[in-house]
């Protein structure tokens, strides 16, 4: 099966990387991830060896990883204003003994590394009826207790049977899901107990080979990476040679092509000991007949051309250099605003598209557990992540009171009116 093909795969890639002893920054560990992305079909996401390598070994790598899925979720989500404030701090009691919003980043996490994971929901007095689709009315009070994630690689597999219900919101993908824990084996559970997230999304006919998953967020970016890291360590290595130092000898070529064994030995080692009588002070010691020369590299121009990686690999994560290299904005009056403000509207989007179906199938999960009902109005909304200055929100403030004095002079709100009004914009 492929789930199993993968798994080899993996063991296969991981020991010869070591063996070469590559360090993720040279040549020969450019060549190494490259053969290896180059063996597998369909892409890196094929080969979870090697897309775990990155994730620990490369810093970039694990910031376009981790760094969209913890923005999702740092501001987490609001409830419906008209719900009661006790019945809040309920449910938000309940996730932090769970850690649910640590559990669903980590899903969302892995969904980007490997292309997909699951959350499986777990409540009390149900393990055998995993199979069974969930019915909200089994849930009582206390039954939530928690999640379980498991990535595509090593803790989840879907099945082969395609959900068939029209009316159902996964129709067209798997029925069910097997779930391996340490302490029951694998377990068959349906769908609708379970909470999907998927990598970056791929044509149906390549989504259907991927087992339903998406794609690796590191596969597209792949290239860009490798050539920044190549870039990165040939710079470094250049550090080490801004002086090349150079001296002449007489005779030298001569004892080196046609002097005996002995001689060349006489010769290295001579050399060994001038350079060990160069002092820290600059001191050379040579024969009359001898010159020594130092030729000084120039560095200029290879800022620029990290500068151009540097925005390559920016602009392939859709993360702005400020946030991805944590750099301050370039140029003349630049304050990164706008790319962050693009980036946070990505983000949004990204929540829309992940983080609302998980929330609208776990709430009511949770509800049942927590209230014994499920309120008309569920819907959870995501506050923005951008944050305003005390100049701006001063300026918000003046506008808004503004606003509602005119209106109340005008009559078309109560006194009374006009200051509750003041007091929710306040």
């Amino acid at each position: 099966m492929i789930r199993t093909r993968r798994k080899d795969n993996r063991l296969k890639e991981v020991n010869p990387g070591r063996a070469a002893g590559a360090d993720g920054a040279g040549p020969s560990a450019c060549s190494f991830l490259s053969s290896l992305a180059e063996d597998t079909p369909g892409g890196i996401t094929g080969a979870p060896g090697l897309l775990t390598r990155l994730y620990r070994e490369d810093w970039i790598a694990k910031r376009i990883i981790d760094m969209p899925c913890e923005d999702m979720t740092r501001s987490w989500y609001e409830l419906p204003p008209e719900m009661p404030p006790e019945d809040v701090a309920l449910l938000r009691r309940i996730e932090a003994k769970h850690d649910v919003r640590r559990e669903i980043t980590n899903a969302i996490r892995w969904a980007r590394l490997y292309g997909g994971s699951c959350a499986l929901m777990v409540l009390r007095g149900q393990d055998t009826r995993l199979s069974e689709p969930l019915d909200l009315r089994d849930i009582l009070p206390g039954d939530f207790h928690g999640l379980l994630v498991r990535d595509r690689v090593d803790g989840v597999e879907p099945s082969l049977e395609i959900e068939d219900d029209l009316d159902d919101p996964d129709f067209g993908y798997p029925k069910y899901y097997s779930f391996r824990t340490e302490d029951l084996g694998a377990l068959k559970v349906h769908h609708s107990r379970v909470l999907r997230f998927t990598g970056r999304d791929l044509p149906r006919a390549e989504e259907v080979a991927e087992n339903y998953w998406g794609a690796s967020e590191l596969e597209h970016i792949y290239t860009e990476l490798q050539k920044r890291n190549a870039t990165s360590a040939n710079i470094a290595r250049l550090v080490f040679q801004a002086n090349v130092t150079t001296l002449k000898m007489a005779d030298f070529g001569e004892v080196l092509a046609l002097g005996t064994d002995r001689q060349k030995a006489q010769v290295l080692a001579s050399l060994e000991e001038q350079n060990r009588l160069r002092d820290s002070f600059g001191l050379q010691l040579l024969s009359a007949e001898d010159s020594y020369e130092n030729h000084p590299y120039s560095f200029s121009g290879l800022s620029d051309v990290y500068e151009a990686f540097m925005m390559d690999m920016a602009g392939a994560a859709g993360i702005p250099a400020t946030r991805l290299f944590g750099r301050s904005p370039q140029g003349m009056n630049a304050t990164g605003e706008s790319d962050l403000k693009n980036y946070y509207e990505m983000i949004g989007q990204m929540q829309e598209r992940h983080l609302r179906p998980a929330l609208e199938k776990l709430l009511p999960v949770m509800a049942m557990s927590v209230w014994g009902y499920v309120p008309k109005e569920l819907s959870p909304s995501f506050p923005s992540l951008m944050t305003t200055s005390p100049q701006e929100d001063a300026a918000v403030k003046a506008q808004n009171t503004s606003t509602l004095i005119s209106a109340v002079q005008s009559g078309l709100l109560t006194p009374e009116e006009g200051r509750q009004r003041l007091l929710e914009f306040l």
